[in-house]
């Protein structure tokens, strides 16, 4: 008897339904998550992580226009940091928190 494992996909990074929200009020709702991460469970630390992940991907996929080349390359890799903070079995939040919380500082708010 053959069974058949369906292949492995890779999954596209999740994108929020909401993408015209105002920078200033994007980067104050991340804010007001980075709260969450201290008291959350480690699966709830996950889901918490992966929508901070999508909605910093996209204040900075808008703001990119008016970034330097500099300043592009820095967000890139503060966002790849925290994309592996979520890859973790057990993700510290606390190191997270540090990287959401310099790249909502460094990301323009208008």
């Amino acid at each position: 008897m053959n069974i058949e494992v369906a292949p492995h996909r890779l999954s596209l990074p999740p994108i929020s339904l909401v993408p015209f929200v105002p920078a200033a009020t994007r980067l104050d709702v991340i804010q007001s998550m980075l709260g969450d991460l201290e008291t959350a469970t480690t699966g709830g630390q996950h889901y918490v992580i992966a929508k901070m992940l999508t909605q910093l991907r996209e204040a900075a996929s808008t703001a990119e226009p008016r970034l330097s080349d500099l300043q592009r390359r820095a967000i890139r890799n503060t966002l790849a940091q925290l994309a592996r903070e979520d890859e973790k079995l057990l993700p510290d939040a606390e190191a997270f928190a540090r990287g959401a919380r310099s790249l909502t500082a460094a990301l323009p708010r208008a």
